[in-house]
């Protein structure tokens, strides 16, 4: 892959595939949950997931199977998953935001919500494009929190910007 945002999308190709062949979801309705302010590119599908009008306007329609939950919120995570968990097969989440300023989580958000995913049998995708590779003083930034995602997508520091590229 060449750029973070074609990461992006195979970790949601990977999440969606497993959710189909383990999971049990029924086919054509898996959906992917991601955090609010996310930013993680300019295709279809990262617009589709985007907040921000200014990433989203014009480009429409949209990308099903997609939805959004506030960033460092762990009750509307479970209260999300507590409602659609059965077609849900990843949460993406941004272990630190870094588009609209750098947004650092509660000590402990990563793990709890590997927990809660864990929980209603769904993966978390760590988008680590603009935090993986030591770039926050470990090598990944849900290391912070001794979280294991099930899915981390880096890029960026991959190869020392020196050529695009990405990896899941």
């Amino acid at each position: 892959m060449n750029t973070g945002v074609e990461g992006g999308e195979t970790a949601i190709k990977l999440a969606r595939r497993w959710g189909y062949e383990v999971k049990g979801i029924p086919e054509n309705q898996a959906k992917v949950l991601f955090a609010e302010n996310n930013f993680w590119g300019r295709t279809l599908a990262a617009v589709s997931s985007s907040t921000d009008p200014s990433a989203y306007s014009g480009y429409g329609p949209f990308m099903p199977g997609f939805a959004t939950i506030p960033y460092n919120n762990l009750i509307a995570l479970e209260e999300e998953l507590i409602k659609n968990g059965e077609t849900i097969a990843a949460f993406m989440v941004e272990p630190i935001q870094g588009e609209a300023g750098v947004v650092v989580p509660q000590e402990g958000y990563m793990s709890k919500a590997k927990e809660i995913c864990e929980k209603y049998n769904v993966l978390l995708i760590a988008d680590e494009v603009q935090t993986g590779l030591a770039r926050c003083g470990t090598l990944l930034a849900s290391d912070y929190d001794d979280c294991k995602p099930d899915i981390v997508v880096l890029g960026k520091a991959l190869s020392g910007g020196i050529l695009p590229v990405s990896a899941v």
